[in-house]
């Protein structure tokens, strides 16, 4: 049983698509999985499945008003998910103290917890760090990212928390790009996975549909799946794609239920 942080010095670099999909992936493969929405300000979990309202959430858990277990939900595959609300109003009230009580229970009925941490060096963000016990560090090949994922390793490795490598997101493949082995040698660790750039991660998010179910066998999943191996230690079946609308008719639907939830 291992409690997972996914964490990046900086926003935009992926976090929420490459914890989601990777625990679409062993969910799918028959793995007991929870990934919990830890940047309770964004709150990007819940509408990446097209779920916006929903009763209780870590809002609720940090506020101690709830348990946990109260606010896990069911989504594809049997993954479980615990996801932060869109409302701002019980920001003030959460103790981040209270995450990694949270996470220690979930620790006891799943084989991975993974949480999705606010990027930088807020409260949030180092309570999520602290919940775990072992941690991937997201960056995309520049030198920016570079310099914050340096920033997360480092504050990491003085909390104790194993560091299964770095993961590269968005690569281009260009010469301009910092190559693998330079950032092994300035991060000091390794490069778990280099996930290219793929329009089918963006085209997912305006569909609010997971990578895993709309385009599982494109690069960027096929990369994931590889990095699901090397974490499960196990051979990982891709799902079957069971797609069927076209692009303009998803979105135009989409944006139909949107608008029904909100009236």
């Amino acid at each position: 049983m291992k409690s997972i942080v996914f964490a990046s010095g900086k926003g935009g670099v992926g976090k929420s698509s490459v914890s989601l999909n990777l625990g679409l992936l062993l969910a799918k493969n028959g793995k007991k999985v929870v990934i919990i929405d830890a940047d309770v300000a964004m709150a990007n979990l819940g509408l990446m499945m097209n779920v916006e309202r929903i009763p209780i959430t870590l809002n609720d858990v940090l506020s101690g008003e709830n348990e946990v277990q109260d606010a896990v939900y069911e989504g594809p595959f049997g993954l479980r998910y615990v996801p932060s609300a869109l409302s701002t109003e019980k920001l003030s009230k959460a103790d981040y103290h209270r995450l990694k009580k949270a996470v220690l229970a979930l620790e006891k009925e799943y084989d991975y917890v993974f949480i999705d941490a606010a990027p930088g060096w807020m409260e949030d963000a180092k309570a999520a760090m602290d919940a775990a016990q072992e941690a991937y560090v997201l960056l995309t090949p520049e030198p920016p990212a570079l310099a914050d994922g340096l920033k997360v390793k480092n504050y990491l490795e003085r909390k104790g928390v194993k560091i299964h490598g770095a993961i590269a997101n968005m690569v281009l493949n260009d010469p301009a790009e910092i190559k693998k082995q330079d950032m092994e040698a300035l991060l000091g660790i390794k490069i778990a996975a280099m996930l290219p750039e793929d329009r089918n991660v963006r085209r997912a998010s305006a569909l609010q549909k997971p990578v895993a179910l709309l385009a599982p066998h494109t690069p960027f999943m096929l990369s994931l799946g590889k990095l699901a191996e090397q974490l499960s230690g196990a051979k990982i079946v891709l799902p079957e794609t069971n797609v069927k609308k076209g692009f303009i008719r998803s979105i135009l639907d989409s944006f139909r239920n949107l608008f029904r939830k909100k009236q």
